[in-house]
């Protein structure tokens, strides 16, 4: 017993003794100080092993001996990129791009880095430099399209999503994301089929779960809605979207409690996300909270005064409240930006409710449910029935 201890003790030291492949290489470097490419060696191998530290010592060693030299500097930049430095990175690459140095390489680390601190229209001048120069990977690509759909410029991501198609067949991240900017505006085939490339690649793509537990839960498919949304936010809990999901299908079971616990997760998690505030101020008016509901429905307003829904159902509320001036006015602007939005067809079936009773105005109430059904989760219909079927209250005018 004794005898094996004291061999394993033996062998234990020995191994804490024995060099590993990157200590044995830094020995060698420190004989031939110069050698590009044992210096290159060592600083991967680092990397490799997550050495931040120790990598950017190799770096800064050699950048003392030769200071101007391009490739070193662009291995500096690359460590401080892996160690999360990613402005000091963007300083390096600049001087890189300045001298025109690899410049698929640099643009691309230069939009890693933007993406990174959510500078998004920076990411778009770097990906459009690389689109132009036919230069574009599918890793420069993804970033621009992500970076277009945050800055809400859908028109170019869409075009980008088109002319690039091709390339979503082998690149997942990329698919997932063109297949998110076809879902939001209404091109749900493609969105449907970009989806699919995605999952195809990599059953745990983000947006291509996104995408798909949407188009799911708008076929009334709940239960792959809910696995699939469930699944976003196992692999990345601040997916606020998919808690948005999940509260929009809590709404859908007229489950409105846990809806608006949900969607309160959503609005914090995209505090500017009006969709989200929308949906959370139709949970609230679908459980009879109809103040919550109205400083939802304004906060929306405040972050996108340009958004007919938003006006429609404030409005809305102002219908329920006996306000005929005040809902008369946000319908006219609600329909002078959208005059499709349903919102204000709610409010309008409200007014009319009030002016002439619910039986007077049944055809145009009826017309007006079946259109916000389109947005409204169906098992909610009977809420929204409900809240049609309420008399005025003509005590807040």
């Amino acid at each position: 017993m004794h005898g094996l201890g004291l061999r394993y003790s033996r062998r234990v030291n020995q191994a804490a003794h024995t060099p590993n492949r990157l200590d044995r290489l830094v020995t060698l470097l420190r004989s031939e100080p110069d050698n590009l490419a044992l210096h290159r060696d060592c600083v991967q191998l680092a990397m490799g092993e997550g050495s931040f530290e120790r990598a950017l010592e190799l770096v800064d060693a050699r950048l003392t001996r030769h200071p101007q030299e391009a490739e070193s500097l662009f291995a500096r930049s690359n460590v401080l990129i892996g160690m999360k430095r990613f402005e000091q990175a963007i300083d390096i690459l600049r001087q890189l791009d300045a001298q025109g140095v690899a410049p698929q390489a640099v643009l691309q680390n230069l939009m890693t880095c933007h993406f990174a601190l959510e500078q998004y229209a920076n990411v778009r001048v770097y990906g459009e430099r690389l689109v132009a120069a036919g230069e574009a990977t599918g890793d420069s690509l993804y970033l621009a399209i992500a970076s277009l759909h945050h800055l809400g410029e859908m028109k170019d991501a869409v075009r980008l999503a088109e002319q690039h198609a091709a390339a979503a067949a082998t690149h997942a991240r990329f698919a997932g994301s063109c297949a998110l900017v076809f879902h939001d505006t209404g091109d749900l085939a493609n969105a449907a089929e970009f989806a699919a490339t995605a999952l195809a690649q990599n059953p745990d793509s983000l947006d291509g779960l996104l995408v798909q537990a949407g188009l799911a839960a708008s076929d009334l498919q709940a239960e792959q809605a809910f696995r699939q949304y469930s699944r976003v936010i196992e692999l990345a809990p601040r997916a606020g979207r998919a808690w948005a999901g999940l509260g929009t299908l809590a709404m859908l079971a007229q489950d409105f409690g846990r809806a608006r616990e949900l969607l309160a997760r959503a609005t914090e998690l995209l505090p500017e996300h009006v969709g989200s505030w929308h949906a959370r101020g139709w949970a609230h008016l679908f459980s009879g909270d109809r103040d919550g509901a109205e400083q939802h429905f304004r906060h929306a307003l405040e972050l996108d005064r340009n958004f007919g829904e938003s006006h429609g159902a404030v409005a809305a509320i102002m219908a329920m409240k006996g306000d005929r001036a005040g809902a008369e006015h946000e319908i006219e602007i609600a329909e002078r930006l959208d005059r499709k939005n349903m919102s204000s067809q709610f409010a309008r079936a409200m007014l009319l409710a009030n002016e002439k009773g619910p039986q007077a105005s049944a055809d145009f109430i009826r017309d007006a449910v079946r259109m916000i059904a389109r947005q409204t989760p169906p098992r909610a219909r009977a809420a929204l029935q409900g809240l049609l079927d309420q008399k005025p209250d003509n005590s807040r005018r």
